[in-house]
C-alpha cells in the first residue's frame, strides 16, 4: 500500500493500529521491545467486543512478525494494522525513526512522514581521459556508465620555436574540452530517463572546475557540491562515503535555512507562524503553506470528529460546536491536515531557531488582522 492510500485510509468501526520498531544492536530482542510498545493497549477500555476482538487480533498479528522483524535488514520497520478494516501493512523503512505505537482510527504516520523520498543523484567522477557515471538513490551509488575519451592524447614534444609543443598542447585541450563534452552529453541522457534531483562532481581540483562549465544547464542548476578524490585508486565505497558526506551537509544547511527563514519572517511580521497555538489557527484556516516541526515535538490535543478541526483543549469543537476525538499528537495531526490541502511538511533534526517555540510554518496569506 502506498503512503498516499495509508493516508487515505480510516476506520470509523475498528482501531488501527500503528507500531514501528527500529534495529538496535544494543537490544536486538525485537520480539521483547515489541510486546512492551503494545502493553498499553493490552487493556480494552471502552471498546466494543467487535472492536476488542479486532485489536486483540492485530496485537497477535504484530507479535508474530517479530521473525520477519528480525531477519529484515531495513534500518527500521512499520506496521498498520485493522482486522476489521481489513488493513495489514508492512513497510521496510531506510533510516531509523524512533519506537513508537498507537491506536486510532487512522494510522499513525509522522515518523513516516519524517522520512524523506530519497531522490535519485547524479555523480560524475571525472578525470582528462575516463569518467565513471553513477545514481545514488539512498541505497548506495550504482555504476551506470563508464565514458572513455574517443582519441588519445598525443605527448608534448619540443620542435621548431616550440611550435609543435604549443600544437600538441592545443590539440590535448581540444580532447579534453571534447571528452568533457561527451560525458556531460552521456550524463544528461541518464537525466532524461530516470531525473536527477541534485548533481555531485568528483575528480582532481582543476578538472573538476573545467568538467562543470560542460554540464548541461539543467544539471548545472542541480549541482550541490564536488570532492576531491583520485579517480585511479579510488573504490565505489569511496564514492558513496564522499556522496553521503556531502547529502548530509546539503541537508543540514537546507534545514538551517528553513528555520532561519520561517523564524525570522514571523518575528518581522511576514507570512509566517511559530508556536503551536499559532501554527494550529493557521493550519485550521487553511493557510499554511510549509509546516516545519523541531525534531520530535510533539502535544496532545483534540481532533473533531466532523469538520477536523484542530485544537490543544475541548470537549466540543470551537467552531462547529460537535464532539471532537482527543489525539496523542496534534501536531501529527496537523502534519496530515497539511498535506491533504496540498501543503509541504518537513520535520528538521537540526538546532535551531525553532526549537524554543517547537513547530512554524509558513503561511499562504497573511493571518494578521
Amino acid at each position: 500500500m502506498h503512503l498516499d492510500r495509508l493516508a487515505r485510509f480510516e476506520s470509523a468501526d475498528y482501531p488501527v493500529l500503528s507500531v514501528y520498531v527500529n534495529r538496535d544492536p544494543l537490544n536486538p530482542a525485537v520480539r521483547s521491545r515489541i510486546g512492551d510498545l503494545l502493553k498499553p493497549f493490552r487493556e480494552f477500555g471502552d471498546l466494543d467486543h467487535d472492536s476488542q476482538m479486532s485489536l486483540r487480533a492485530d496485537l497477535e498479528t504484530v507479535i508474530g512478525m517479530s521473525d520477519r522483524i528480525d531477519a529484515d535488514k531495513a534500518p527500521a520497520t512499520a506496521l498498520f494494522a485493522c482486522q476489521g478494516g481489513g488493513l495489514l501493512e508492512y513497510v521496510s523503512l531506510p533510516v531509523p525513526v524512533w519506537d513508537v505505537a498507537m491506536v486510532s482510527d487512522r494510522p499513525y504516520l509522522r515518523p513516516l512522514r519524517s522520512v524523506r523520498e530519497s531522490e535519485v543523484v547524479a555523480v560524475a567522477v571525472v578525470d582528462r581521459k575516463h569518467a565513471r557515471l553513477y545514481s545514488w538513490d539512498g541505497a548506495g551509488v550504482r555504476l551506470l556508465e563508464l565514458v572513455e575519451e574517443l582519441e588519445e592524447h598525443k605527448g608534448n614534444f619540443g620542435g621548431f620555436s616550440g611550435y609543435d609543443e604549443r600544437r600538441a598542447r592545443s590539440h590535448a585541450e581540444t580532447l579534453e574540452r571534447r571528452h568533457f563534452r561527451q560525458v556531460a552529453d552521456r550524463l544528461f541522457e541518464h537525466h532524461r530517463a530516470t531525473p536527477f534531483g541534485k548533481v555531485i562532481v568528483g575528480g582532481h581540483e582543476e578538472t573538476i572546475t573545467r568538467f562543470g562549465s560542460s554540464l548541461h544547464p539543467y544539471l548545472r542548476d542541480r549541482l550541490i557540491g564536488s570532492f576531491v578524490i583520485d579517480p585511479h585508486t579510488m573504490t565505489d565505497s569511496d564514492v558513496a562515503k564522499r556522496v553521503d558526506g556531502l547529502l548530509e551537509t546539503a541537508l543540514r544547511e537546507e534545514q538551517e535555512e528553513l528555520a532561519v527563514r520561517v523564524a525570522e519572517s514571523a518575528e518581522e511580521g511576514g507570512r509566517a507562524a511559530v508556536g503551536l497555538a499559532n501554527v494550529l489557527e493557521a493550519v485550521n484556516a487553511g493557510a499554511v503553506d510549509h509546516l516545519v516541526v523541531a525534531g520530535r515535538f510533539a502535544k496532545d490535543g483534540v481532533v473533531c470528529t466532523t469538520c477536523g478541526r484542530l485544537d490543544r483543549l475541548g470537549e466540543a469543537c470551537v467552531g462547529c460546536g460537535l464532539l471532537v476525538s482527543p489525539t496523542d499528537d496534534v501536531v501529527g495531526a496537523a502534519m496530515e491536515q497539511v498535506l491533504r490541502m496540498g501543503g509541504r511538511v518537513d520535520q528538521i533534526s537540526v538546532p535551531s531557531l525553532l526549537d524554543q517555540h517547537g513547530v512554524g510554518a509558513l503561511l499562504r496569506f497573511s493571518m494578521h488582522g
